[in-house]
């Protein structure tokens, strides 16, 4: 009897997860990343998560953190020029994390990032923002931008 053709995509979304779930554990684990959830409860609705951004670990760690039905519909937003340098940085910052890449080399007015983060939220995604565009050198919170009082 002839063996099914592999569904590729069904396998690609597996190994996906795995790597998700395998990504989440370690971060969790290592770094101790939770959350408090103080004056609300984790739920599904739509979100922005913000933090000081130091590291290119910070998506990862606060989006390890969620309870995972929350982590399936929440979007880090990065910054393209890093995540798609590489086959393995694209993967994961594309099929992994969901991310929504932000070009920041080539900002347009007719070409927001808002722009872009609002139509790839939807009306049910949630999204991972650092206000200050990128990460702090010093540890001090720099400049936010103004991107965060658009999506809010």
């Amino acid at each position: 009897m002839p063996t099914p053709p592999l569904d590729q995509s069904a396998s690609r979304s597996t190994l996906c997860k795995i790597t998700g779930l395998g990504l989440a554990g370690l971060a969790r684990l290592l770094a101790g990343a939770s959350i408090r959830w103080i004056a609300s409860q984790p739920d599904t609705c739509q979100r922005v998560y913000f933090a000081n951004h130091t590291s290119h670990l910070d998506a990862l760690l606060i989006w390890a953190s969620l309870p995972r039905r929350i982590r399936e519909i929440t979007r880090p937003v990065a910054a393209k020029d890093y995540w798609s340098r590489g086959a393995l940085r694209r993967w994961l910052a594309e099929e992994v994390f969901n991310a929504i890449l932000i070009d920041r080399t080539d900002i347009k007015v007719h070409q927001s990032p808002v722009d872009l983060m609002l139509r790839q939220a939807g009306s049910t995604k949630s999204l991972i923002v650092f206000p200050e565009g990128s990460r702090s050198t010093s540890g001090e919170v720099g400049d936010f931008k103004s991107g965060l009082y658009y999506l809010a």
